[in-house]
């Protein structure tokens, strides 16, 4: 393996997979693309991308080449297949072993001189997910290093109206994920809301959603008779600056907890008690905190008071009232080695 100090000499392209639409997974991978980046700053790095993950690296400037996959109908899998092909790719980083047929078949015709296998990896113990990019950087040929969050999206230098005022200190929630069973309950959204209200009368509530979510985010906002909804549906840029600017952000377990720990923006997650999500999805950064519900299999059950004294301690430590993340670009070191 190569020392601290060496670099590659020669050109190398790499590959890895954000086809699978997921936010969450991509923030995480930022990681992977920065060591990248430390290792060999001219290492060509190609992704494959859909929905969300498409804008997510069409934004980042450190990609070579974005390949959209929004359908992987056979002919769209041979047809990026050879393209890839032609690109005499060194490494392609599959991240979970390939289960579908068309995916075996992209990554026969891309033809790299190596297919990252992460089988022992995925096989072991459980880890922060940002641990399997320490794997596949050590199957490259990078050197042990401390990997974090490094999120480069050239819309975040443009600014942002989603809350970016010293004077108007807010506390971003999520209530919603995609399935159910990381949805909080109706009534403990409510509750949630009137004890952060109570507890912290300086900020005010946004309560995120999405069009599939809305009817929802509005039936707590009312009943609890405090907050406003953020509705960020299709809308990157204000997704990142509302978790960006945000004073601390509660989230059950989805995007935005690790959108947040990027921004180093303190972020309480909420988790089903499963032993697994929490270790493997947990909150990245230094103002973090987790809090269980009392299921393995959903996130029903929490302890409301449990979630506000967090947001409370977080929010003292990192100083929040004092903001200074305007840059374009956030970090968020878990001080994370190969």
């Amino acid at each position: 393996m190569a020392t601290l100090d060496s670099h590659p000499t020669q050109p190398v392209k790499i590959l890895f997979f954000s086809h699978d639409g997921k936010l969450g997974d991509a923030v995480v991978n930022t990681a992977f693309v920065a060591a990248l980046k430390r290792w060999n700053p001219h290492c060509e790095i190609h992704v494959t991308a859909a929905g969300a993950t498409l804008a997510f690296w069409t934004a980042d400037q450190r990609i070579a080449k974005v390949w959209p996959l929004p359908k992987r109908g056979w002919g769209n899998i041979i047809r990026l297949g050879l393209a890839l092909r032609r690109e005499r790719l060194g490494h392609i980083v599959t991240w979970l072993r390939p289960r579908s047929e068309k995916n075996r078949v992209l990554l026969a015709l891309a033809a790299p001189k190596q297919v990252v296998d992460l089988r022992d990896f995925n096989a072991g113990p459980v880890r922060p997910k940002i641990d399997a990019c320490s794997a596949a950087l050590a199957q490259i040929g990078v050197p042990p290093t401390s990997l974090a969050y490094d999120v480069h999206l050239s819309f975040l230098g443009l600014g942002s109206d989603a809350g970016n005022s010293e004077d108007s200190p807010y506390i971003l929630v999520n209530l919603f994920a995609a399935d159910s069973e990381r949805n909080i309950e109706h009534e403990a959204a409510v509750r949630l809301l009137r004890k952060l209200h109570a507890a912290i009368p300086d900020a005010a509530l946004r309560v995120l959603c999405s069009a599939a979510s809305v009817e929802r985010a509005r039936a707590v906002v009312d009943a609890a008779d405090i907050g406003d909804i953020v509705n960020c549906e299709g809308e990157l840029a204000h997704l990142f600056g509302v978790c960006r600017f945000a004073d601390a952000v509660v989230s059950t377990d989805t995007a935005v907890v690790h959108i947040a720990g990027a921004f180093t923006t303190p972020v309480v997650g909420i988790y089903q008690n499963d032993g697994v999500k929490p270790l493997q999805w947990g909150p990245c950064g230094t103002a973090t905190a987790v809090v269980l519900s009392a299921s393995a299999q959903d996130v029903h059950g929490f302890d409301v008071d449990e979630v506000v004294g967090h947001v409370l301690a977080l929010r003292r430590s990192a100083g929040r009232h004092k903001k200074k993340c305007v840059g374009h670009m956030a970090r968020a070191s878990n001080g994370v080695g190969s």
